[in-house]
């Protein structure tokens, strides 16, 4: 069994009762590791596997692991688990999906060719039918929260039966719905682009310094909207290609737009090189006067040449006698 040196956050207690679950990516559809854990109000942790071009060891005491790879384990809201799950269960067409049981939808999701892996260490062999991480997934209570978000909600009244003194539990049925999506997405970008929340991260605030909006005296609704735009391509990096255009057009960025084609015009404007038509002209003229009179240095020479006593050309060539 290969070992690996693990990164884990506090709130996880390591144990037996922890079992990686093995699910496509909800971007690239790529095997990925998710540690799911119940403590607190629980949630999913993506391993991530990180290495040097080359290989490495770790000591530890007497002991040595030769696998000198870092496992990370990075906090990951369920809903991005649960977002193409939801994306999946919509029908082809434009038919409206039917409310159904929780316990239906999450059945139906769980036995769902379209997570389906092909077996690990076997790059060759053909996915699997189904795949059995998925029945763990939709037990999980944060994920279950999270598919609910990801649904229209509809209770029906229940009658109670004739006889009964107590009153029977109102029955709640979930559709998923694309546009519930689209608003919990929309609330995250909201979040994320806030002006707090968003200087956390410094490869979004770097962006805006290259476009040139940290200076003072920046429009503030251009400013906006970067951050917004920014927003948007970070959690794309958690999101099915088909998602983010139906998640941009929720947002206006025309002004955005015009700015940064007028700054890179400019920039290119700034980068060419500086022409003077007129003088380019005069200095062309003044070019083919200079070589207009210039001679060989031969033909400068036979002009210092000395010709008199000297026969003409002309006496070298004389018509033929007639007989």
């Amino acid at each position: 069994m290969t070992e690996y040196i693990s990164v884990i956050p506090d709130d996880i207690q390591p144990g037996a009762e922890h079992r990686y679950l093995r699910l496509p990516h909800p971007r690239t559809g790529a095997s990925q590791l998710y540690l799911p854990y119940n403590t607190g109000n629980g949630g999913l942790c993506e391993a991530i596997k990180v290495g040097g071009a080359k290989g490495r060891t770790w000591f530890i005491g007497d002991d040595n692991i030769s696998q000198g790879s870092l496992l990370v384990h990075n906090p990951i809201d369920p809903l991005f688990v649960a977002i193409p799950i939801v994306l999946a269960l919509l029908p082809s067409d434009d038919r409206t999906a039917p409310f159904q049981p929780l316990p239906d939808l999450l059945a139906t999701a769980a036995g769902s060719e379209a997570f389906a892996l092909k077996p690990a260490f076997s790059p060759t062999a053909n996915a699997e039918l189904w795949n059995p991480d998925m029945s763990r997934l939709v037990e999980h209570k944060p994920f279950r929260r999270a598919f609910r978000a990801c649904c229209d909600r509809k209770l029906i009244e229940a009658v109670a039966q004739e006889g009964e003194t107590s009153k029977a539990k109102d029955r709640a049925y979930y559709r998923p719905s694309r546009d519930a999506i689209l608003r919990l997405l929309k609330f995250k970008v909201d979040n994320l682009a806030h002006s707090k929340e968003f200087g956390k991260f410094d490869h979004l605030v770097r962006g805006l310094g290259r476009d040139g909006l940290l200076t003072a005296g920046s429009d503030e609704k251009l400013v906006t909207a970067a951050r917004t735009k920014a927003s948007i391509d970070q959690i794309a990096n958690y999101l099915p290609p088909v998602l983010l255009p139906l998640l941009v057009k929720e947002y206006d960025f025309a002004a955005l737009d015009e700015y940064l084609r007028d700054r890179a015009a400019a920039a290119v404007a700034a980068a060419a090189p500086v022409i003077n038509g007129k003088g380019k002209d005069k200095g062309g003229a003044a070019a083919k006067r200079k070589a207009a009179s210039q001679n060989s240095r031969g033909v400068e020479a036979l002009k210092k040449v000395k010709t008199e006593g000297m026969s003409k050309m002309t006496s070298f060539f004389k018509p033929k006698e007639k007989k």
